[in-house]
């Protein structure tokens, strides 16, 4: 009975807290497109070596708990080795649920030109699009500032 128990728990406690990152791929961000088409969407690229991605992922947080109507998608640009470390870091940013990614290219230049050809790989890379999917991308840190406007549209 005792062995039974245990093999529950275990079982159980596996999932308890973990994300499902999916696989990032070359068509993924089209994929993503059109999920949401007529829909607006946030697309967080970020990286757990990167403070500012950290400290965006806070303030998508807070943003997204008042304007429950956009979706929200981050990518983890780290390989699978990352994942532990991934879920820590998004379960203390206070997101609500949404779909988490995590690159899955081996070659990351070809997947990253596949995103955007005019983005070089700086971090943090976000994506804003509007309900008409109006795209606006940001390298580096969101501003407060950035954001209440964005929101406001």
């Amino acid at each position: 009975m005792k062995l039974k128990i245990l093999l529950i728990f275990l079982f159980f406690s596996s999932f308890s807290f973990a994300y499902d990152f999916m696989p990032f791929d070359i068509n993924t961000r089209k994929a993503i497109e059109t999920k949401y088409l007529n829909q607006p969407l946030v697309i967080s690229f970020w990286s757990i070596d990167c403070p500012y991605c950290i400290d965006d992922l806070k303030k998508l947080g807070k943003a997204l708990s008042k304007n429950k109507n956009v979706k929200l998608i981050t990518v983890c640009v780290d390989g699978k080795e990352s994942a532990n470390k991934a879920e820590r870091i998004l379960s203390q940013a206070n997101l609500p649920q949404h779909e988490q990614y995590q690159y899955a290219e081996v070659d990351e230049d070809r997947l990253r030109y596949s995103i955007d050809p005019n983005w070089y790989g700086e971090l943090p890379r976000t994506y804003f699009y509007d309900a008409t999917h109006q795209i606006t991308p940001l390298s580096g840190k969101i501003s407060k500032a950035f954001l209440d406007t964005w929101f406001k549209k």
